[in-house]
Parts: structure tokens; C-alpha cells; sequence
């Protein structure tokens, strides 16, 4: 007796699994067209008028600014923080390594209203620090933990070969870094600079405690959301994620061509 096949499975939950991830994301993009004042369904006609409408939205456009700014500052510091300590933690001997991996895995693994507590009770002695530059320092602790931990497992399989030849070729260790590793890392530099900035533009928790008179995009949609979300929400979230989407595809094309050239060598 043959047994029922069930290779169907698989591609069916794939199917759900993706479907209940992408859903959300669908909804936006389609109440973002609806004309009704109040988005819902049925939808009552398309309209892109509420495009224009958020883009000529001062305090929505401040906060889109505003979070774009801080979540590109953060990205890059944390990305030039973690760079460094990868290539420490990776290629330097070291006692008690694990331990340390964990002390760096720490930001990621603490839940963020124990995080955003302690950092407030931590800028209430530099009050002056409250705002823009607290929102910063903590997207900057937060990423930085886990853009290390990606640096490490890259520089963990970085052919030690490549920098050694260059040194016997006459290269200082400048020369070296600049023309042999960061070249070989840039695939994973620019996946970690674009996960810190999505984790640094969406994160909110952190940024409520230390926010102050800061508004980013998403205190302002929680702010929206207290009373009737306005379709201008839905419209710049809905332009937000399709430039988003649009970075994220070319920057992963990009990644797997330098990887596809890194592996032919």
C-alpha cells in the first residue's frame, strides 16, 4: 500500500507563512489608494490624491526627515564600531570569547522597555543629551551588537592568505586594509549598514523614552494611531516601503554579483 505523498506541504506553508508576512504590508498599499476619509473595506474608489497630501504634510514629512537623518547616523556608526571589533574578536586570540560574544549580544537579547528605561535613568545626569543625540547613541548600542556579530562570522571565513600576500608584496597594513579586506568585506558591510539603518528607522520603543521633543515616523504614527489613522499615513507608508523594497532588491543584486565575482577568484 503507497503512502499518500506530501510534497505539497512544504510549499503550501511556504505559501501561508509569506502570505501572513506580506498581508499587513498589502493592506497599507491598498487603503493608501482608497479616497474614503476614513480607509476601509469596501474600498469606495482610487484615488492617489493622499500622496500628495502626506508629502505636503509638515509634521509628517519633519518626522520622515528626522528619522532618515538619525537612522543613517546611527548605521554608520555603528558600522564602522562593529567593524574593528569583528576583526578583533575574529582573528585576535582571546580568552573568554564566548563570554564577550555574549556581553555584545546583549542590546539585541534585552527586551527594549528594559533598555529604554535604563538608558533614561542614564541621560537624566546629560539632560542635555535628551533627544536627537540619545535617539542616536541608543540606535547605535542596539545595531551595533548584531552588526558585529555579522562582521564576525564574515571575517571567520576571510582568507588570511589574501592579507599575508599583500604584506610580502610590500603593502603596509593601511595599503592592505584598503585594497585587500575592505573590498572582500563590502558585500557584508553593506548588508549590515542596511539592517542597521531598517532596525535604527523602525525602531520606536527606545525612541519614545528618549525622544523628548524629537518626533521620528514612527512616534508620529503612533500619535496618529490615539485617535483616527489618516489614509496620509497610510500613503507615506506605503511610499516608504516601496523605496524600501526598492533599496533592498538592487542592494541584494549587487551583494550576490560581488559574491558570484569573490567566488570565481
Amino acid at each position: 500500500m503507497t503512502r499518500p505523498s506530501l510534497g505539497w506541504a512544504l510549499p503550501a506553508y511556504a505559501v501561508l507563512l509569506y502570505a501572513f508576512l506580506y498581508l499587513p504590508i498589502g493592506v497599507i498599499l491598498l487603503f493608501a489608494f482608497d479616497a474614503k476619509a476614513i480607509p476601509g473595506l469596501p474600498l469606495s474608489e482610487f484615488t492617489t490624491a493622499w500622496f500628495a497630501a502626506s508629502l505636503g504634510d509638515d509634521r509628517l514629512v519633519g518626522s520622515l526627515l528626522t528619522s532618515l537623518r538619525l537612522a543613517s547616523i546611527a548605521a554608520l556608526l555603528s558600522t564602522a564600531l562593529a567593524m574593528p571589533a569583528a576583526m578583533v574578536l575574529a582573528w585576535r586570540p582571546m580568552r573568554m570569547k564566548s563570554l564577550v560574544l555574549c556581553l555584545v549580544l546583549g542590546p539585541v537579547v534585552l527586551p527594549q522597555l528594559v533598555l529604554g528605561l535604563g538608558l533614561t535613568v542614564l541621560f537624566r545626569v546629560a539632560p542635555d543629551l535628551v533627544g536627537q543625540p540619545a535617539i542616536v547613541l541608543a540606535h547605535t548600542t542596539m545595531t551595533s551588537s548584531y552588526a558585529t556579530l555579522m562582521l564576525y562570522s564574515r571575517f571567520l571565513g576571510f582568507r588570511r592568505s589574501y592579507i599575508e600576500a599583500a604584506m610580502n608584496l610590500g603593502a603596509n597594513e593601511f595599503v592592505t586594509f584598503r585594497e585587500v579586506i575592505l573590498p572582500l568585506v563590502a558585500p557584508a558591510l553593506v548588508a549590515v549598514l542596511m539592517l542597521a539603518f531598517t532596525d535604527a528607522f523602525g525602531e520606536f520603543v527606545v525612541a519614545w523614552f528618549l525622544a523628548g521633543f524629537t518626533e521620528t515616523l514612527p512616534i508620529a504614527i503612533w500619535t496618529s494611531m490615539r485617535q483616527v489613522i489618516s489614509p496620509k499615513i497610510y500613503a507615506l507608508s506605503a511610499l516608504v516601503i516601496l523605496v524600501t523594497l526598492t533599496i533592498s532588491v538592487s542592494a541584494q543584486i549587487w551583494i550576490l554579483g560581488q559574491s558570484r565575482r569573490e567566488s570565481e577568484q
